[in-house]
């Protein structure tokens, strides 16, 4: 976060926003107070199940 902060400053609200343009008031205040961002998602890979 800090290089990109350094680059373009901070984070826009768009950044916490969903598919539907709907901005998730709490973690962006929450980012806005800490300057620290938590995922709401799993960031970790997905395998397909196979059919054996």
């Amino acid at each position: 976060m800090a290089v990109y902060e350094e680059a373009y400053g901070p984070l826009p609200a768009v950044w916490f926003t969903d598919e539907r343009g709907r901005l998730n008031g709490e973690a962006f205040s929450a980012y806005r107070e800490t300057g620290r961002v938590e995922a709401s998602w799993n960031c970790g890979p997905e395998f397909a199940e196979t059919a054996e």
